[in-house]
């Protein structure tokens, strides 16, 4: 089993974002973003962020749906999220189960990661999700501009 990024590790994740949004429903397009600003928040002016500041983290946002899908279907499955329908779509809860299980998790990631999506739940919830979008895209640009090394800069990549 893939530990890093694996449909469990993703699935946790987008529980503890359902739970701290509950009784809010988010949609799948919505958590892909919801997420990749928990695990990088200091950038979008939060808590201190629970990943290391890498010059490759931009793509991560590329990558992370399909398997943040399959994370939800199998906390679904579980009993722990309930897909909600509507109108305009799909969209995720969190289930009246999600809170306590998350209580019996002992581990101080969850705990960081509970503190961040709460925080993450008041910053962002409200916002459209263009402008969640416009966030990320104005950090990155940003990460680019830290990260891009000029050859004639006499400092080299490592400064």
């Amino acid at each position: 089993m893939q530990p890093l990024n694996s449909p469990l590790e993703l699935g946790v994740r987008s529980l503890i974002l359902l739970t701290a949004a509950f009784p809010r429903a988010l949609g799948l397009d919505r958590l892909v973003l919801m997420d990749y600003c928990l695990l990088h928040s200091a950038d979008l002016g939060g808590p201190l962020s629970v990943l290391p500041a890498v010059p490759t983290r931009n793509g991560e946002l590329g990558i992370k749906r399909s398997v943040l899908e399959h994370g939800v279907h199998v906390m679904s499955r579980a009993g722990l999220i309930d897909l909600v329908t509507a109108a305009d779509g799909v969209s995720y809860r969190a289930s009246e189960e999600a809170g306590p299980f998350l209580r019996l998790v002992d581990s101080p990631l969850v705990g960081e990661l509970n503190e961040v999506a709460d925080w993450l739940i008041s910053e962002f919830v409200d916002l459209p999700t263009d402008e969640v979008r416009h966030r990320i895209r104005m950090i990155s640009q940003r990460w680019t501009e830290e990260f891009t090394w000029e050859p004639n800069d006499e400092s080299g990549p490592l400064g």
